[in-house]
């Protein structure tokens, strides 16, 4: 029964054909350890090279050349789950620009049976058996509009591969930061504002609608410890309803919580809640090398492990 509902759940994260309302679900599991053992919570920050997927404008807080890459097995090694982000902040304008970023997201795995009749034993028999995917490739800059407002922008590729069928999309992310005071910052994100479609050879097409995502951050620092807690909210208009914390009509609201206690900002212990699931982790930066752990909870799915590595250019 567990794996039967695994596998549906597989299903529902990479969409068939014909659920097009639901076609950029496949990038919205996150990416990066820090930001994940925190529940998601990365509207507003803290930002690493991944930040060009949480919210482009967090580039500006990326301190000069860095890279993140993690790579995890969700479900039970169901599903392969794979990025790698870059970001250079030069902290200086060129132009309107302040800071880039490029990043990769993979999603995907194999062994799905592709099946036929046979007439003469009047059984179902296996034909083949396909992989499946979802790539998305992403550019995203940055830059002041203010001394305490960022802004950015995303502009992302997608390539699905159904195992059956293969098509292509194009969609731009846009997000903003305001600096509070010192310790508390709000952020906006908006994924696939532009909306947009996953086109297929065949004559069809799978929409991707817009999400809305603010976000807050507090930091507070006492001698060598600092401690950060960070919250934000998807808010969708797709009608999902029961698939989500909180609705109303064809809006629907889910929560991400996490908070951060850092010594040196050298050793890490996080703690979260990613649309009320559990989730903790720990992290170690020395010198220029980074690295970071999630343990992600799931009351009806196996739980997962999810690391990532990063490394600071001088």
């Amino acid at each position: 029964m567990k794996a039967i509902f695994v596998l549906i759940s597989a299903l529902l994260i990479i969409p068939p054909a014909f659920s097009a309302k639901y076609a950029g679900e496949s990038f919205s599991l996150g990416v990066g350890g820090r930001a994940l053992a925190m529940g998601g919570a990365a509207v507003a920050g803290p930002f690493d090279a991944a930040a060009g997927y949480w919210n482009p404008a967090g580039l500006n807080y990326v301190n000069g050349r860095s890279i993140t890459a993690m790579h995890a097995e969700t479900f039970g090694s169901l599903l392969n789950h794979d990025f790698i982000g870059y970001a250079c902040n030069r902290n200086k304008n060129i132009g309107a620009i302040r800071a880039y970023g490029f990043y990769f997201y993979y999603l995907g795995g194999g062994g799905i049976k592709i099946t036929g009749w046979d007439a003469a034993s009047n059984r179902p028999v296996i034909l083949r058996e396909v992989t499946h995917g979802d790539y998305l490739l992403a550019g995203s800059i940055s830059g002041k509009i203010k001394d305490r407002i960022d802004f950015g922008l995303t502009a992302r590729i997608i390539y699905r591969d159904l195992g059956v069928s293969k098509g292509y999309g194009f969609t731009v992310d846009a997000g903003a930061l305001y600096q509070v005071n010192h310790k508390i910052r709000l952020g906006l994100m908006i994924t696939d504002l532009t909306s947009g479609y996953i086109r297929f050879t065949q004559e069809y097409s799978e929409s991707i609608l817009p999400t809305v995502k603010p976000g807050l951050m507090y930091e507070h620092s006492i001698r060598d410890f600092t401690l950060r807690v960070a919250l934000s909210g998807d808010i969708k208009f797709e009608g999902i309803k029961y698939a989500s914390q909180f609705w109303v009509g064809d809006i629907s609201l889910d929560t991400h919580l996490g908070g951060e206690v850092s010594y040196k900002e050298m050793i890490f212990g996080r703690l979260g809640s990613d649309i009320g699931n559990f989730t903790a982790g720990v992290g170690l930066n020395i010198n220029r090398i980074k690295v970071d752990l999630a343990y992600l909870h799931n009351s009806d799915l196996d739980a997962t492990f999810r690391i990532s590595a990063g490394y600071r250019f001088k």
